[in-house]
């Protein structure tokens, strides 16, 4: 009888970010300890340009990771090393917060179990010219990100339809846009993403909603292994556990905002 081996969900998932990622950026620059994604179209977007570690760190100091942060990033005005391990995260630390920059976790999880309970708001599944006016909203909504920025970020989104697929789930309040995520399938795994409400339709069930739409299309869709990726340090991800999903690892991104730079 043939054996099947185990596939570590963390593992599938690095593997998994890795492929979009490589569709998502116009440069993918390798560096000792893993590589670089870089999108020339957007470069002020931290998370579209960034380094991203994928090999054994030990005996790899900040330092190391902060020279080659500084060499591929020369001419951005961030930097961003994101450490999938966390142990090493956990070591390299205080070496990152010395040179100025912040540490940002973010928890990884994973669809396991039902949800505590079903979803109450009807969902629209749409491209991205007719989700556009409400992710525009949603990044206007967002007290962190500029006026400035919120229309070329937004536009931005257009590329994830194109190079991903994204498919975007949109909830429907009194006849109103009200929130809204996206999902991206490839083979066996599937990504939901970027979950936003408006602020007038908070607590009325819409980030449910969408989430757990975009579940069952990933599901549809002959994904197996369904991610969703939160802030470590914010409420969401409480959320998603209740939706069904548990805690496989964290990220740790390290950044220095422009205004440390």
């Amino acid at each position: 009888m043939r054996q099947t081996v185990a596939v570590d969900p963390l593992e599938a998932f690095t593997a998994f970010e890795g492929r979009l990622l490589r569709r998502l950026s116009t440069r993918v620059v390798p560096f000792t300890w893993g590589n670089a994604y870089l999108d020339d179209d957007v470069r002020s977007r931290y998370y579209s340009n960034f380094l991203r570690t994928e090999t054994d760190l030990r005996g790899v100091s900040a330092g190391d990771l902060i020279e080659a942060a500084d060499r591929i990033l020369a001419g951005y005005e961030h930097r961003l090393v994101i450490v999938r391990d966390e142990a090493a995260a956990e070591r390299l630390a205080p070496g990152f917060v010395a040179a100025g920059y912040a540490r940002a976790p973010e928890v990884v999880q994973l669809l396991r179990r039902p949800p505590d309970r079903p979803a109450t708001v009807d969902v629209d599944v749409v491209g991205f010219a007719d989700a556009r006016d409400l992710i525009l909203q949603t990044y206007r909504e967002d007290e962190h990100l500029p006026e400035a920025i919120a229309i070329p970020f937004t536009d931005h989104r257009a590329k994830y339809e194109q190079a991903l697929g994204a498919r975007f789930f949109v909830a429907q309040v009194e006849g109103a846009q009200a929130g809204l995520c996206e999902l991206y399938v490839d083979g066996k795994d599937a990504q939901v993403e970027d979950v936003g409400t408006l602020v007038r339709f908070r607590n009325r069930g819409v980030a449910r909603s969408v989430v757990l739409a975009a579940c069952a299309a990933a599901r549809a869709a002959g994904a197996t292994r369904i991610f969703i990726v939160a802030d470590d340090d914010d409420w969401p991800k409480q959320l998603y556990e209740r939706l069904g999903f548990d805690r496989i690892g964290t990220d740790v991104g390290f950044l220095r905002s422009p205004a440390t730079v």
